[in-house]
């Protein structure tokens, strides 16, 4: 596999968005490869999946994993020949998101782009790539995923007893006690031993659940609880799957700063916990919440993460899901609105005031009312 990008051999050039806003949350191998795969680029060396591999003593699926976690990212995107091997890669740039789409490769099969990294660079691959797909299909096909239910809870006490006999149930107490900086209450024992028995956590799954928790500044079991429901339905099932699973939602959380205009720093555990909020709490999909981002921008024109909550509060309390609904929320203010608005008069009656609604008088009575008045002054006199 041959990589060509048209910049100086002897630099490797990083975009300061990958370090502020991908690295972080990458796992630290999918980095390195990340990372060898644009020192390669630089200077045409030839490359392979194995070679790749051989380098930094990983096996070649642990390569392929680290491929497709970053095409996900949008920071490469992968293509392959008619027989479903790979054959090209292409480096998007981080500082848009990786939302450029890349031109297809000329005769030749070099980039276009330039060392600075902001346009996509083209690496050429060959069949030593190891990477097979159907060769109808660049990617393969979402498969529908059923989400599984959460199970209701039915811990007895008999059985809370039983599992609290366990050494390992014990030393997870001990472990949480730890974390925690002070024994459990006994809800948040009932908690820990539902994620073990109900939702079918492993041990070391709920140790680093609440790490997870408290290294953001969540000690609530309500989070906790929400964290290890959203866990549960995506599947993660290993220590290593909610890493992952965590470093996606990372990227998630990039995505809102992106929407928002916010490119300078790394998220604060007060933004983080909003960002929580939506994608767990309300589990939100990322298109409404950047959609309520842009609306924030549009409205205050300034990256508000409260005045955004407050969009995302009224949609999650209308039951928004998809874009698509909410529509008939926009359309039902914008009636609301017409109603509200007063009737404003045209032509001749129309002055300075004639946008006011006039006062309408029953000349009749107040004259009748006048007369009356004037008697009983008459008979006090």
């Amino acid at each position: 596999m041959k990589l060509h990008l048209p910049q100086d051999g002897g630099v490797t050039i990083i975009e300061n968005e990958f370090i502020d806003l991908y690295m972080p949350y990458a796992n630290g191998e999918f980095v390195k490869v990340y990372l060898y795969i644009l020192r390669c680029a630089g200077c045409g060396a030839e490359l392979s999946v194995s070679s790749i591999a051989d380098v930094f003593n990983h096996t070649e699926s642990d390569v392929h994993r680290a491929l497709t976690y970053w095409e996900k990212l949008h920071l490469l995107k992968l293509r392959y020949d008619s027989t479903g091997a790979l054959s090209d890669i292409h480096l998007l740039s981080a500082g848009r998101g990786g939302s450029e789409d890349p031109e297809e490769p000329a005769g030749n099969g070099k980039a276009s782009s330039s060392g600075s990294g902001s346009s996509p660079a083209l690496l050429t691959a060959g069949p030593a790539a190891g990477i097979t797909l159907p060769a109808e299909s660049y990617e393969e096909p979402a498969k529908e995923k059923k989400v599984p239910e959460i199970p209701e809870r039915s811990l007895t006490s008999e059985r809370i007893s039983r599992l609290m006999e366990q050494e390992e149930i014990r030393q997870l107490m001990y472990v949480a006690d730890t974390y925690y900086g002070r024994p459990l209450s006994s809800t948040e024992q009932s908690d820990l031993l539902w994620y073990y028995d109900g939702l079918g956590f492993s041990a070391d799954l709920i140790e680093y659940l609440i790490e997870y928790c408290v290294s953001r500044g969540h000690t609530g079991h309500r989070y906790m609880e929400t964290v290890a429901q959203g866990w549960y339905r995506s599947g993660y099932r290993t220590v290593s799957e909610a890493k992952q699973g965590s470093a996606a939602y990372g990227a998630d959380y990039f995505a809102v700063f992106r929407a928002l205009g916010i490119r300078s720093h790394v998220p604060t555990p007060a933004e983080t916990e909003f960002m929580d909020r939506w994608l767990h709490t309300y589990d939100l999909p990322l298109d409404v919440i950047s959609e309520a981002c842009r609306r924030t921008i549009l409205q205050i024109h300034e990256p508000s993460f409260e005045y955004t909550d407050k969009i995302l509060r009224k949609w999650h309390l209308a039951g928004v899901r998809t874009i698509a609904d909410i529509q008939p929320l926009d359309q039902a203010h914008a009636s609301r609105s017409t109603a509200r608005e007063p009737v404003r008069r045209t032509g001749a009656g129309a002055g300075r005031f004639g946008n006011f609604p006039q006062r309408v008088y029953d000349w009749g009575s107040l004259e009748q009312q006048l007369l009356s008045d004037s008697d009983a002054d008459g008979k006090e006199g």
